[in-house]
């Protein structure tokens, strides 16, 4: 038989040995690698990339100048948080062209914007993310040269590309024989209930406020109302039904940012008073509208006031859509 005093002690031994044996990974800890997993912060940055719309959505955050591009708490500006690509959340890895051009623009973003509104963390990552379609349209890179190591995703999506509308001057619908005034009034109509119609995809809803929407006509020439004096675009104007008054940005100044109105082929601002022989190609942008108070149920009328032509009446923006280009996302992270 054991004595008591052997027992004792070789309890104590095994509760020491236990100890020490569950104090060592502790003191090792630090002789350990404390290597970050790139891999992992690399997937992570394209998730957010792809299958998010970035915050904030209304506004949405490329409509934002560099002037609330960052948080302001004294006025209460949000600023960008979040720089994603994706249509919605409800249509993953399908980009939309607008959230494409905005975040491939660092004359507008810079190193620290990317860091901290896309890759997030602590650590200063280095970077470089690319996107490609497959047709060359689009060719977007940023960041800096690859490293020997470094850890990288890939993503196939597809990019929404803007809508739109074309009216064919021998469209009847909007044609007056006799023109009872030196003017004429045409409107295209934008009514958001219709164009986002929740019964269909993201993919296909559309939205003024979130991108481009381009209206076209055609065949202008058709529309002539005296052939001895020239058809003349006198102005356009954009308003919300049921307010007065115009929505708010110069009209006299061509801004790429705001539109893009070419009359046969020519850039001009908004109140260009020209000749018009066979097309207008007018392109509204996310930003002329983003800041005017426009929700699910408004109806927006852009107008064009004509002279000497038998254009006139309402179009309704019966919108066409290009086909999603495939294209790929690599994001690289160290």
């Amino acid at each position: 038989m054991l004595s008591l005093d052997f027992l004792v002690g070789f309890t104590i031994f095994l509760l020491a040995l236990i100890m020490v044996v569950s104090m060592v990974p502790g003191l090792l800890a630090g002789l350990e690698s404390s290597g970050i997993d790139y891999d992992a912060v690399a997937y992570r940055t394209g998730v957010i990339l792809v299958e998010d719309p970035g915050w904030p959505v209304s506004p949405p955050w490329e409509s934002k100048g560099v002037e609330h591009k960052d948080k302001n708490i004294i006025v209460g500006e949000e600023g960008i948080q979040r720089m994603g690509l994706a249509v919605s959340r409800e249509a993953p890895n399908i980009l939309l062209s607008a959230k494409v051009e905005k975040f491939f623009n660092d004359t507008f973003f810079d190193r620290n914007d990317y860091r901290s509104k896309v890759i997030f963390g602590d650590i200063p990552y280095s970077y470089r993310i690319s996107l490609r379609s497959l047709d060359d349209t689009y060719h977007y890179m940023t960041g800096d040269l690859l490293p020997a190591d470094y850890g990288y995703i890939r993503r196939v999506v597809k990019i929404k590309e803007p809508s739109w509308t074309e009216i064919v001057g021998s469209n009847s619908n909007y044609w007056t024989a006799e023109p009872t005034m030196p003017t004429q009034n045409f409107i295209v109509r934008f009514d958001f209930s219709q164009l986002r119609d929740q019964t269909i995809s993201p993919v296909y809803q559309i939205d003024p406020r979130r991108e481009s929407v381009n209206v076209t006509i055609t065949k202008f020439e058709e529309y002539h109302n005296d052939t001895t004096n020239d058809m003349i675009l006198q102005h356009i104007r954009f308003q919300k039904v049921g307010v007065a008054d115009d929505i708010p940005f110069e009209y006299e100044i061509e801004d790429p940012d705001l539109y893009i109105l070419r009359v046969d082929g020519n850039l001009h601002h908004l109140t260009p008073n020209t000749t018009v022989s066979e097309n207008i190609s007018l392109v509204l942008k996310p930003a002329a509208t983003a800041d005017f108070p426009l929700d699910d149920d408004s109806i927006l009328n852009i107008h064009f006031t004509f002279g000497n032509t038998k254009i006139s009446g309402t179009h309704n923006y019966d919108y066409k859509t290009p086909p999603l280009k495939t294209g790929v996302l690599e994001v690289a992270i160290w």
